[in-house]
């Protein structure tokens, strides 16, 4: 029985495979009965005067993927023989199914199209008006090309720029695993290539980039090999796809790395030196609103032409890439039947459809102050109750969340949150300390000298906050001479204080300004640990217990750029992107190295003794200390309390508090009631954030209940084609 399953699959499988296997005759030529046959309708659609369709091939590529799914759930052992068998004995049921799902989506598609017209006529600009005036399709037959102009002329502006970049994005994925496939082929004939005539391969220019960090990638920029051919000295200068790069390893740090270059069989290498990589830190986010796109990019194709045009007698490798890779989509969406207009089409529908949403979802009422006070009072109760019947581990989980979400807090856990910026001493230094610590021949305090000696000896590199590691250079031919990108003559390190290039080494660090600016010393590309340390000491505010919010939440804002500029711990880096207050801990128990955990409680809880202990400035939270470990000097900042020990609260009994409204949570994320309403970072924003959440949602669905429920059969008109795909049912049954 499983083999007669696994031949269905495969009658499944040819159901869609078919379309690129038979669609070719023996000339290469598309057939035109097999494309007309899947583009037929097989339901027409009008709503609000306007036509819509299905077609045959769309709702095979569903049947398959329902169908597909479901032998999935069977081969893995999640649904029995028999239930998967079922599945196909009902296959004409979900043909008429998903036929009907289709045709319903459509209609409803064209319900947001038309809501979107009429707000363009009631409220649009005349340009607007006259624009969408002449796209609109009322009344027309079914056009492909027209329906994308009407829905560009009513989509809001950011609602376009976000249909054209979800278009881009999957055309580009698609268009750059073809060119994947395409290069590694290239490499693959280069690499078994044999001339018999050729008799020496040498590099005419070695890359400019000779010394790498560890982790780094290759830059071929500026290599140039040539071969030499029997009766002649002057070598001729190979293509990039002529040829193969081997030997390259960043992995460890090494004097000498060859590199070896290979065509027909011979061999030439140059080398490069791997040498301690430096810090790798991510760009700093900040709050600022992005300034809302205006320009509506390029679509895809018409980018692609582009590049393809500059590259045209200046780059011959990356015209060919580029011409090639483009004719191999092309050939895929041939075979398949679709256009770039498709599936530019359905990102546009999608966004029509999410663009309307978010206008109704707007109309929904404001949250009323009784509304705010019952759903505090419901979590209230809910979470009083979780914690009396729950774990002390799922307890700590619900306040080290993103945030401090409980209201209810054990009032002798004392679990508080801090913010900690490394400056890591170097592998070689911990080594030395290692070495040292493991000889077992010194105390405690000649270890704590010694560790002190290694940390004066370390530099700190200053990052570009605004630096984005991630980024990629998006141009094919860069101006940066030190980007990959980089087609001119020369290449080498980047000489422009204006330059653009995204990955421009030149902007990775700006530790020289930082020293220029604050009258410090650089010595070898860094500046001392101990002037950065005396730096942050020189910025931060000291805060004292009448301090306010504002205060407070201003000075986590400077220890966050300091964070992004200078720290060395990565983890933390994970810790603020998941939207945490910092790294928690109690007074209770702790899994931090020892000095880091005290300074950190003399920070929450300290006494005076134990503050001065720890270089502390200040009180509560923003204030500071310092301390040193193996890992080098911690700068550590107090960024919150599951309690602050000055926020009003109700006793609740058990040893449990509730938090007011109005109790501060996220100092990170604080903004004054002035700023917003309420004020940002309190228990009352959330709960206000959460039911304007609900709110919309339910605006949102009521929308569409109504439409399915009573517009669908009221003012859609759906005609439905079974014959047209009855040869696709009996394909999927065949064979049981």
């Amino acid at each position: 029985m499983k083999k007669k399953l696994l031949v269905i699959l495969m009658i499944l499988v040819l159901a869609v495979t078919v379309i690129v296997a038979t669609a070719c005759g023996e000339d290469g030529m598309i057939s035109k009965n097999k494309e007309r046959d899947f583009k037929q309708v097989t339901a027409c659609v009008t709503y609000a005067n306007r036509a819509g369709q299905a077609d045959k091939l769309e709702l095979n590529n569903t049947i398959y993927n329902f169908v597909y799914q479901y032998y999935n759930y069977y081969s893995q052992g999640y649904i029995s023989q028999a239930q998967y068998q079922s599945v196909l004995d009902n296959i004409g049921t979900s043909f008429k199914q998903a036929n009907e799902s289709l045709a319903e989506t459509e209609a409803y598609t064209l319900k947001c199209i038309d809501e979107l017209y009429k707000k363009i006529m009631a409220n649009g600009t005349e340009e607007e008006k006259a624009a969408a005036t002449a796209a609109s399709t009322a009344g027309k037959a079914y056009d492909q090309a027209a329906r994308i102009k009407e829905i560009e002329s009513v989509l809001p502006k950011k609602d376009l720029i976000a249909a054209v970049e979800a278009y881009n994005k999957e055309m580009q994925d698609s268009f750059d695993s073809f060119r994947e496939a395409y290069e590694k082929e290239l490499t693959a004939a280069a690499a078994g290539k044999s001339t018999a005539n050729v008799t020496e391969v040498v590099v005419v220019s070695a890359p400019w980039k000779t010394e790498y960090e560890k982790g780094e990638s290759l830059n071929e920029s500026g290599l140039k090999v040539g071969v030499k051919y029997e009766g002649s000295e002057d070598p001729v200068i190979l293509d990039r796809s002529d040829f193969t790069v081997t030997g390259f390893k960043s992995d460890e740090v090494k004097d000498e790395v060859e590199v070896t270059v290979t065509f027909a069989n011979k061999t030439a290498s140059f080398n490069v030196k791997i040498v301690e990589a430096k810090p790798s830190r991510p760009k700093m986010p900040t709050e600022e609103d992005e300034e809302e796109k205006t320009e509506v990019p390029a679509l895809f194709e018409k980018d692609l032409e582009a590049k393809i045009a500059a590259a045209k007698g200046k780059d011959n490798a990356l015209y060919k890439a580029l011409t090639e890779s483009k004719r191999r989509l092309e050939k895929q969406m041939t075979a398949n039947y679709r256009t770039y207009e498709y599936y530019y089409l359905a990102k546009l529908k999608t966004q029509a459809v999410t663009a309307y949403e978010e206008i109704v979802g707007k109309t929904a009422e404001g949250v009323s102050a009784e509304a705010i006070l019952a759903e505090y009072n419901r979590q209230l109760e809910e979470q009083k109750q979780a914690l009396l019947l729950g774990s002390e581990s799922a307890y700590k989980d619900a306040v080290d969340g993103t945030g401090v979400k409980t209201q209810i807090v054990h009032k002798d856990d004392k679990i508080f949150f801090v913010q900690n910026l490394l400056f890591k001493i170097t592998d070689d230094l911990k080594a030395k300390y290692t070495a040292f610590e493991e000889e077992k021949t010194a105390n405690k305090e000649a270890l704590e000298a010694y560790l002190n000696n290694l940390i004066d000896q370390t530099g700190v590199y200053v990052s570009n906050v605004e630096y984005d590691k991630d980024a990629t250079c998006e141009e094919e031919e860069c101006t940066c001479t030190a980007c990959e990108n980089y087609k001119g003559e020369n290449p080498g390190p980047c000489t422009d204080a204006d330059c653009t290039c995204k990955k421009c080494p030149n902007k990775r660090f700006v530790t020289e300004k930082f020293a220029e600016d604050n009258g410090l010393t650089v010595t070898d590309g860094t500046i001392n640990v101990r002037d950065m340390l005396n730096a942050v000491y020189g910025d931060l505010a000291d805060l004292d217990a009448a301090a306010t919010a504002e205060q407070r939440a201003a000075n986590l804002e400077k220890f966050k750029k300091w964070v992004y500029m200078c720290n060395d711990d990565e983890g933390f880096f994970t810790t603020l992107s998941d939207g945490k207050l910092g790294y928690s801990l109690s007074m209770k128990d702790s899994s931090y190295v020892e000095n880091f955990t005290a300074c950190a409680r003399a920070l929450a809880y300290g006494t005076a003794a134990e503050k001065a202990e720890w270089n502390v400035v200040g009180t509560g939270v923003g204030s500071f200390g310092w301390c040193y470990t193996e890992y080098g000097i911690h700068v550590i900042m107090l960024s919150g309390y599951a309690l602050d020990p000055d926020a009003a609260t109700t006793d609740l009994g058990d040893g449990l508090v509730a938090l007011s409204l109005d109790a501060i949570t996220d100092y990170t994320s604080y903004k004054a009631a002035e700023e917003s309403t309420p004020a940002k970072g309190t228990l009352k924003y959330g709960i206000v954030e959460s039911l304007e959440k609900d709110q919309k949602d339910e605006a949102t669905g009521a929308f569409k209940k109504d439409f399915y429920q009573n517009e669908l059969d009221e003012d859609a008109k759906i005609t439905y084609y079974k014959k047209v795909y009855k040869d696709l049912v009996k394909s999927y049954t065949a064979n049981k």
